[in-house]
Order: C-alpha cells, then sequence, then structure tokens
C-alpha cells in the first residue's frame, strides 16, 4: 500500500502533470463559455438563412467547418486522446485535416508517455479487432472514406 502511495506522490511532484492539468480546465472553460454559445449562435444564423433564402449561407458553411475541426482538436485534447495543444499553441486547424492520435506535445511530454506506449504495444494481441494503427475498424469513431 505504501508503494502506491510513493507513486501518487511522485505523479503529483511531476510539472508537466501540472501543466496538463492547466491546460486542461482552461480549454474546458474555453469550450463550455466560448465554443458552446458560439456553435448554438451559428446554428440559429444558419436556420434564420435557410428559412428566409431557402439555402445555406456558404460563408457560415466555412466557418462552420473551421469550428467543427477545432473543437474536435479541444475535445480530443480534452479527453487524453492527444498531447496536442489546440490553437492558440499551435496552429488553428484546417478541416479535413484532423489526426486524434497525434502526439504533438514537447519532447518531456513524448517521453513520459513513450513508456507507457510501449507498455500498451505490447500487451496488444492479433485478435484484439484493432488495425494495425490501433484504430477500431467499426464503431463509433468510423469515419465514412470519400
Amino acid at each position: 500500500m505504501s508503494e502506491q502511495i510513493e507513486e501518487w506522490v511522485e505523479n503529483l511532484k511531476r510539472p508537466s502533470l501540472w501543466r496538463r492539468v492547466f491546460f486542461t480546465l482552461g480549454f474546458a472553460l474555453l469550450f463550455n463559455i466560448i465554443l458552446v454559445p458560439l456553435v448554438l449562435l451559428m446554428i440559429l444564423v444558419q436556420v434564420v438563412f435557410a428559412v428566409f433564402t431557402g439555402e445555406k449561407n456558404n460563408n457560415l458553411l466555412e466557418i462552420s467547418e473551421k469550428v467543427v475541426a477545432y473543437i474536435v482538436e479541444v475535445l480530443g485534447f480534452l479527453l487524453f486522446t492527444t498531447e496536442h495543444r489546440p490553437f492558440p499553441f499551435n496552429d488553428f486547424p484546417s478541416p479535413g485535416n484532423i489526426d486524434l492520435r497525434s502526439h504533438g506535445g514537447g519532447d518531456e511530454e513524448r517521453a513520459e508517455t513513450g513508456e507507457r506506449t510501449s507498455q500498451v504495444e505490447e500487451s496488444k494481441s492479433p485478435d484484439s479487432g484493432l488495425d494495425d494503427d490501433s484504430t477500431p475498424s467499426r464503431g463509433p469513431n468510423a469515419t465514412p472514406q470519400g
């Protein structure tokens, strides 16, 4: 039991952990305070355009695609699927140019996650149902190619 407590204490002493917590809280606030209301406003405006003109507003559609790409990056960071910090710490994403498994963090973060990654790779079996790049071939993450 004391070994486990010592391990927790060591984890709490890592500066990279506290940086990650700080950025996660910041992006969670950004998501809830700015992005969700922005999406609701964009929905409302697009519906108004559709009702009155009978078609979508192409300018708003282009902005919407960029906002979707950014939201995917933010959610990927918040849900720990990537260490890649979203804009303004990296380039603003382009629509269709999203990699949820990229680990664009610093060398220190890569060194810390490298050990865990190698342990996960060793535990994989050929019958796990995963492709070579560790993504499920079917399910909610599957996207149509086209």
